[in-house]
């Protein structure tokens, strides 16, 4: 799918820079995997799991019973 959007000019925002806030939204909005949204933002999947971070956009959403499940998974590793 293509997508052509008019920003407006008092926004100051560069079209790199509207592709990575529209990625970041979609990958926020868990419509698109990390993989994907770096895509999408023209990044490599690095350049935009940091970028994310930056912006203090979670990577993972994980409830607490999950990531209390995933602790316990490990324990069985060591």
């Amino acid at each position: 799918m293509e997508l052509t959007l008019t920003v407006p000019d008092t926004t100051n925002l560069s079209q790199t820079d509207a592709q990575i806030l529209f990625a970041i939204k979609l990958f926020e909005s868990e419509n698109l995997s990390l993989g994907k949204a770096a895509e999408v933002a023209g990044l490599s999947y690095r350049t935009f799991y940091e970028l994310l971070t930056r912006y203090g956009v979670p990577v993972m959403s994980m409830t607490e019973e999950e990531v209390i499940e995933e602790i316990a998974n490990v324990d069985q590793f060591l």
